[in-house]
């Protein structure tokens, strides 16, 4: 079982475990609570869909991080997920009430936000905002980071992000004492230096 491959997994907080394994929904689907450093408190809830090759159907992952604010562990959180998913799969995160819900809420780059950073630095390089979840069985908000499929698309969409980060770097509205702001702006020069090299 893919899930398996994060036991152990080391964090700041300690090695990550896996509890409360349950069916989904579907064959393929798989229910699961993560936890770091043998504390109890979930490090993440996740859905964990494994791929239906028959309807081409990639494996796909769903994740909620309680503790959005410590973006290191958030970051290690994050890509640990990533790991159990091959190229071409795509990794949602949950936000709300967070700096990542403000900073979308101001038209900031999806890669500018916590979690939009954190799932670039997991290998995700197209970026959804599910502000708006378009059915009862959607959830709340979410931030859906895609892994590229192949190095050429890997490296359009590289390209891609670099143009929109440096035009909206170059915009010179807001008020530069907002905190929000500042960090939104220190996590897009971090990604764009990775993205332009």
């Amino acid at each position: 079982m893919a899930l398996e491959r994060l036991e152990g997994r080391p964090t700041g907080r300690g090695p990550l475990t896996v509890a409360s394994v349950t069916r989904g929904r579907f064959p393929e689907e798989l229910d699961a609570v993560v936890a770091a450093g043998g504390s109890g408190c979930p490090a993440a809830q996740i859905k964990y869909f494994a791929g239906r090759p028959s309807a081409r159907v990639r494996p796909w992952l769903e994740a909620i991080v309680p503790d959005r604010d410590d973006e290191p562990f958030l970051a290690e959180v994050v890509a640990a997920l990533a790991g159990l998913l091959p190229a071409g799969s795509h990794l949602m995160v949950g936000y709300g009430d967070d700096e990542t819900e403000r900073g979308l809420k101001r038209g900031y780059p999806p890669a500018a936000t916590p979690v939009g950073s954190a799932l670039f630095a997991a290998g995700c390089t197209w970026f959804k905002d599910w502000y708006y979840p378009e059915g009862w069985l959607e959830g709340g908000f979410k931030l859906q980071g895609n892994k590229p499929l192949t190095e050429r698309v890997r490296g359009e969409r590289l390209d891609q992000l670099a143009v929109e980060l440096r035009l909206w770097l170059a915009w010179t509205g807001g008020d530069p004492d907002d905190g929000v702001l500042v960090r939104a702006r220190e996590r897009a020069r971090t990604v764009l230096e990775t993205a332009a090299s």
